[in-house]
């Protein structure tokens, strides 16, 4: 029965309630709705992060150890070295670590190192963190190892001067960043061997390729 109105006007039926399931139902949409946005926005500020973090970085090991190498050499990093340089994070204390930073705005660089008795290896590392190439003195030629970092463009610009049918003399690793290092590895198996090993790590060569 329909109670009276004071003004004797008979008031619009009330809208018949939503079923429970129906209820549910929109609930759960909305809340599916907004979990979807929230999913979408923290994986656009993930990747957002993740590409500015070379750019934006000044803490990495390329900026770190970027003055090292300038004369033609690679420099020993050690503890307790002047310069206040960190040892690189995996620093063993049976490896001796040299460092030889390239910049390829200036040209190709080339990297020249002799093996002797300890084991040698060497890694070329890009700017903003990333191993690019290993070698070791297993593939030295004539006790020599030698190799040269190029961009793609120097690349191309290098294999367009060697003469058709002609394969290049020359091992030519590509960077994809201008800016990186040489990291030079020596084991010194005894510490009577650890001279030896500081010798064979600071003589590896690296400057601009001819």
């Amino acid at each position: 029965m329909t109670a009276a109105d004071p003004t004797g006007e008979t008031p619009p039926p009330l809208a018949p309630a939503l079923p429970l399931r129906s209820r549910a139902a929109a609930g759960f949409r909305r809340l599916l709705l907004a979990t979807s946005a929230g999913l979408v926005l923290a994986a656009i500020v993930h990747i957002v992060t993740i590409l500015l973090i070379p750019p934006l970085s000044d803490s990495d090991a390329a900026h770190a150890y970027a003055a090292l190498g300038a004369g033609g050499q690679a420099e020993l990093v050690r503890a307790g070295n002047s310069r206040g340089l960190p040892l690189p994070r995996e620093d063993d204390p049976a490896t001796v670590t040299a460092v030889c930073s390239y910049d390829l705005a200036a040209g190709p660089m080339r990297v020249v190192a002799r093996a002797g008795t300890l084991p040698l290896a060497l890694t070329l590392h890009r700017q903003g963190g990333g191993t690019l190439y290993a070698i070791t003195d297993r593939a030295a030629i004539r006790g020599v190892l030698e190799f040269v970092v190029m961009t793609q463009e120097q690349r191309d610009e290098r294999d367009a001067r060697d003469e058709e049918g002609e394969a290049a003399r020359e091992l030519r690793v590509v960077s994809d960043s201008e800016r990186g290092l040489i990291v030079v590895r020596v084991l010194a198996r005894l510490p009577s061997d650890r001279a030896d090993a500081e010798a064979l790590a600071s003589g590896v060569a690296c400057g601009l390729a001819d």
